[in-house]
């Protein structure tokens, strides 16, 4: 008689072998396990996942995913965020109902004594409409400077070319900002940790803290949403 192969467990889940660049942008790491999509347990494999995105990756999809205790949400366009492979059923996978028009994706940066900060992804309209305040607000005074440098460099030439170099320097501040920002916070010691999704700078503060509540704002108090839905932590190093 043969024996008897083990029971094959009805629902499967993905998990990330191996981490693309869409997928780093994320945030994400091998071994994290796809549990759902949009607020819906997702258990239909690797196959059918693209069919949940839209072929021009103009769609947003809530994309629920579990590492260790933690549950994380992020927002994608696409699902080619690495390579996946079948894995045993997450039992009882908390999934946040959200909408995915709503929520943004934040990315966090931390220091190793626990310092963070964290920017949204999409760029703010005041980067290329009012680039001196974005700058202030961001903190990136020595590209504040330098664009104040570049508007008195114009002006002994006529008000036109002040115009012109601060266009220019708008332009390339909207068109950097990512990169502006994490070269800012590297140099004062906060590298990239993690990516939350939320719908306000409070709410991503919030799911953030719910993952590491021993960080600290690197910039003083930050406002923090009374409750995240996007993201929690249930006592579990990330």
């Amino acid at each position: 008689m043969h024996p008897k192969p083990p029971e094959q467990p009805t629902e499967v889940h993905l998990e990330l072998a191996k981490v693309g660049a869409a997928g780093t942008s994320l945030g994400l790491r091998p071994g994290d396990k796809l549990v759902g999509l949009d607020g819906v347990p997702y258990t239909d494999g690797a196959r059918e996942l693209r069919h949940h995105f839209s072929p021009m990756e103009t769609k947003k999809v809530a994309m629920h995913f579990q590492r260790a205790d933690l549950d994380l949400t992020v927002i994608s366009t696409t699902p080619k965020l690495g390579r996946w492979r079948p894995c045993p059923a997450v039992g009882n996978p908390k999934l946040p109902q959200v909408d995915a028009n709503r929520i943004e994706n934040w990315e966090v940066l931390r220091a190793p004594d626990g310092q963070y900060d964290l920017f949204r992804h999409r760029v703010s309209p005041l980067a290329w409409m009012a680039t001196p305040i974005w700058l202030a607000n961001m903190r990136l005074w020595p590209h504040l400077g330098g664009i104040s440098a570049l508007v008195l460099l114009g002006w002994p030439a006529g008000w036109w070319a002040s115009v012109l170099l601060y266009a220019l320097a708008a332009a390339y501040v909207r068109r950097n900002y990512a990169q502006l920002i994490r070269a800012d916070r590297l140099a004062r010691g906060l590298a990239p940790y993690a990516v939350v999704a939320a719908e306000t700078e409070a709410a991503a503060h919030a799911a953030y803290t719910n993952m590491e509540p021993d960080d600290r704002f690197a910039f003083g108090s930050a406002t923090i949403a009374a409750s995240s839905p996007a993201g929690k932590h249930s006592n579990a190093e990330a």
